[in-house]
């Protein structure tokens, strides 16, 4: 994960040096000295007529890069948030897939899936238990499980919630979906860890926004890639023999890859300034291309994945040909 979230924040480092190189040259051919204790002063000065002119000419441009500097640092800590994000949404299919919480979805079931259509390296298995070539083979499947489970929710929930702190705390009519009981877990979470924080009654309402932006703007896909070198599913449906899969059962130890997708709320100067069409030398600008505005918000797509392994109790099934 750590070196994932490195390759992920290497090119905003480099364009944040960039743009720390680029602030520094504009204040040294300013011929500007770096008096930090004159700072104190600065409000009493009224000498220098000149100095301020060339001041009022530079200002402008100090500020957009100062401005660009702090975005590309919100954009970085944005990387890191969302791979923390799929990181807590697996660790969450690890505890909740082998869980059994209904009939419907029980030991090692989820939801329903069909074969990734966006998977290149799928080897579909022989289902026809007797053709000559039934058996063990190489290569394997990648499902997409389908949302609109309880378990589904349970999983998307952790990388929702890992996405509020970066979640704009502002009003831009967004809602949560009725019945969501993740406000109340935030709220009283924090309250207990600022108890002060009760006294100003806007705390509640703006925990409520950077929620709704949160679910509004954090897509989770889950996939699992099944081996057919164990039986494959999504053949043995009969719920009344113990000794066939379910239709939505999860191999045991299948290797689960869940993907966050979020859409990054960018500042609205700077936003503004990306979301513009620049031709490079490439005949192309790939940034603008991904910016998106809604409403009054200008946003950046950013996305990251992590695997972990189907673990819990073994399944029933004899996983045998």
């Amino acid at each position: 994960m750590n070196k994932a979230v490195l390759m992920a924040c290497l090119p905003w480092l480099a364009l944040l040096l960039g743009l720390v190189l680029a602030a520094w040259v504009l204040v040294r051919s300013s011929r500007a000295d770096f008096r930090l204790g004159r700072l104190l002063n600065l409000h009493r000065d009224e000498a220098g007529s000149v100095q301020s002119l060339s001041f009022v000419l530079t200002l402008p441009i100090f500020i957009t890069i100062v401005m660009m500097i702090v975005q590309v640092s919100q954009l970085m800590i944005g990387v890191i948030v969302v791979h923390y994000a799929a990181f807590a949404a697996a660790r969450s299919a690890a505890v909740w897939i082998p869980a059994a919480i209904s009939p419907l979805e029980g030991s090692c079931c989820i939801s329903a899936y069909a074969p990734d259509p966006e998977a290149k390296d799928n080897v579909e298995p022989e289902f026809d238990t007797q053709a000559s070539d039934f058996g063990p083979s190489t290569g394997g499947m990648t499902y997409l499980i389908e949302p609109g489970s309880p378990k589904y929710d349970k999983i998307a929930s952790a990388a929702i919630l890992a996405c509020v702190p970066i979640s704009p705390s502002r009003d831009y009519g967004l809602k949560a979906p009725a019945g969501t009981q993740m406000a109340d877990v935030l709220k009283t979470a924090y309250a207990a860890l600022a108890p002060k924080s009760s006294s100003n009654g806007k705390i509640a309402s703006r925990i409520d926004h950077k929620l709704a932006y949160a679910i509004n703007n954090t897509q989770v896909e889950l996939r699992f890639y099944h081996k057919n070198q164990e039986p494959p599913l999504m053949t043995y449906y009969e719920w009344d023999d113990p000794q066939e899969f379910y239709f939505n059962e999860v191999g045991w130890q299948d290797l689960i890859t869940v993907t966050v997708k979020y859409q990054m709320p960018l500042l609205p100067g700077p936003g503004r300034m990306l979301a513009r069409y620049v031709v490079g030398p490439s005949g192309s600008d790939k940034v603008a291309a991904k910016i998106e505005k809604h409403g009054e918000i200008y946003t950046y797509p950013l996305k990251a994945s992590a695997a972990i392994g189907n673990e819990g109790e073994k399944s029933v099934v004899t996983y045998v040909y």
